[in-house]
């Protein structure tokens, strides 16, 4: 019989209703069943969450059958996920906010829970972003926003708004998802997801702002044509401009691509030569660890000297970039160069080996 293991890293959580009364009568209320115990992922590291459900005990009430629940317990996580919502808005704020792609906002989120020795697959990621983005197109309902009325008090104090219309592609081949926002304030006016993306699907995807009725002070949107076109039909009087991100990321490329070029052409030279000379290494190391005579020591502590920086040459062979100013050859390049100035400052002290 398997013994059950006791994770003491998670974190246990107990959860009562904010409120305490029953809201029909005023009698105190009383906890009647434990609606949910889950483990949720979150940022802060694992907890496991006990969801105490409660009831209102007087018999004469008019709603004694009414559960009250912990609102902060059904804000950790979305009904059926085990990824906080924390996670979640920290998906979306890496691919729409820092336009990251999948695969680097796959290792940002890995950095940050390798700390609570917590793992996420590439594929978590993609039903994370869907998860977001199905909270954005929940979100975009301006007028049903209890929060619409404060908002429009700040749009009259700016003078109206910049509508900023952005789309991205989770993965090739998958819907794109166009989230309009307004800049001054921030607040997601619209988003939706569309199969393509012609004038007649941009002009859709913007229609709802100009349900608003608020006034535009200008648009920014990407350098694509049938978005420039949209909003030229839309609002043939206000000022258009190009995200400078997306122009900085256009007028980088062709740098860009150069740089890709310059870096396979590292990898290929410099790596052919590396490759062999790891497992060389590796096996004088192996042979030296029995060495007890203080020349075995010496040469074994060269070995794990060049051993480090075999792997650190290496390693500035397989560094990535993204646009606009992001380059992985230049940045490998100079990676290497200071290991060439390490290197020269270790064949200038002498052959010996002082701990460095």
């Amino acid at each position: 019989m398997r013994k059950k293991q006791h994770d003491t890293s998670v974190t246990k959580c107990l959860f009562h209703p904010e409120q305490k009364s029953c809201l029909s009568c005023g009698t105190r209320l009383k906890r009647y069943a434990t609606l949910s115990q889950r483990t949720v992922l979150t940022l802060s590291g694992p907890m496991r969450v006990v969801h105490c459900g409660y009831r209102c005990p007087n018999l004469g009430c008019s709603s004694p059958e009414r559960v009250y629940r912990s609102a902060q317990a059904d804000a950790l996580a979305l009904p059926g996920f085990t990824f906080g919502l924390d996670i979640v808005v920290l998906v979306g704020h890496l691919k729409l906010g820092s336009h990251q792609t999948l695969d680097e906002a796959h290792e940002a989120i890995s950095n940050r829970l390798k700390a609570h020795h917590m793992t996420l697959s590439r594929r978590n990621v993609m039903y994370l972003f869907e998860a977001y983005c199905a909270l954005l197109k929940a979100a975009h309902q301006c007028r049903d926003d209890p929060t619409y009325h404060q908002w429009l008090a700040q749009v009259q104090e700016n003078g109206g708004i910049i509508v900023s219309i952005d789309g991205i592609q989770p993965e090739k081949g998958n819907e794109t998802i166009y989230v309009v926002r307004d800049v001054l304030t921030a607040r997601v006016l619209h988003a939706e997801n569309v199969t393509t993306s012609d004038k007649a699907a941009m002009k859709r995807v913007l229609e709802p702002v100009l349900a608003l009725q608020v006034q535009v002070l200008g648009v920014i949107s990407d350098a694509q044509s049938s978005s420039r076109d949209a909003i030229a039909e839309l609002w043939p009087e206000v000022p258009h401009q190009t995200c400078q991100f997306h122009s900085l990321q256009e007028a980088a490329r062709p740098i860009f691509e150069v740089d890709r070029s310059m870096r396979a052409k590292m990898r290929k030279s410099l790596g052919d030569k590396l490759r062999p000379i790891r497992p060389h290494i590796e096996q004088h190391l192996h042979t030296r660890l029995q060495a007890e005579t203080i020349g075995g020591q010496v040469e074994q502590q060269q070995l794990e000297v060049l051993y480090d920086y075999t792997l650190a040459a290496q390693a500035s062979l397989q560094l990535d970039g993204s646009l606009p100013f992001d380059y992985p050859g230049v940045t490998g390049y100079d990676a290497l160069d200071d290991l060439a100035e390490s290197l020269a400052r270790v064949e200038k002290k002498g052959s010996t080996v002082d701990g460095h």
